[in-house]
């Protein structure tokens, strides 16, 4: 994650993801690539975070370059209760963490942190349910537990 600054891969990224392609080597010695993505939550002033995905590939004389990827989402209809509850176990663990993200916390321009993700993801998210609806998921996915 890069909170503040652009996802554009630094050379430590780069380095970082080059090593976890060697870990995700196969058996006959290939390296295939694996996706890094950088996040970018609170670059600028817009609500809705900025990603980009990227692989690491080798020159000839073993420099890693990092290949930026252009991709196609195909989003599933709903929202699973399974999803749901992998979610909430998630942000449960999370919140219990000294550095859990402060939903309430103003984030800029009269905007929390909730609404900041919020805003994000629905970017994201099954177009079957509305705003509302998905914002009471939301909610009910990062409530802290009684």
């Amino acid at each position: 994650s890069h909170p503040t600054s652009s996802p554009r891969p630094s050379q430590h990224d780069i380095v970082c993801q080059s090593v976890h392609q060697q870990h995700m080597r196969s058996l006959d010695g290939r390296i295939d690539p694996c996706l890094g993505v950088i996040v970018s939550p609170f670059r600028g002033t817009s609500p809705v975070s900025e990603m980009q995905l990227f692989c690491v590939m080798h020159t000839n004389d073993g420099r890693p370059v990092p290949m930026h990827l252009e991709y196609t989402c195909v989003w599933d209809s709903t929202i699973s209760p399974a999803l749901a509850t992998e979610m909430r176990a998630m942000s449960l663990l999370y919140s219990k963490q000294k550095t859990g993200v402060k939903f309430n916390q103003h984030w800029r321009n009269n905007i929390n942190i909730f609404r900041k993700m919020t805003e994000s993801l629905k970017q994201k998210t099954p177009k079957d349910i509305s705003e509302e609806q998905f914002v009471d998921v939301m909610r009910q996915i990062v409530a802290k537990e009684e």
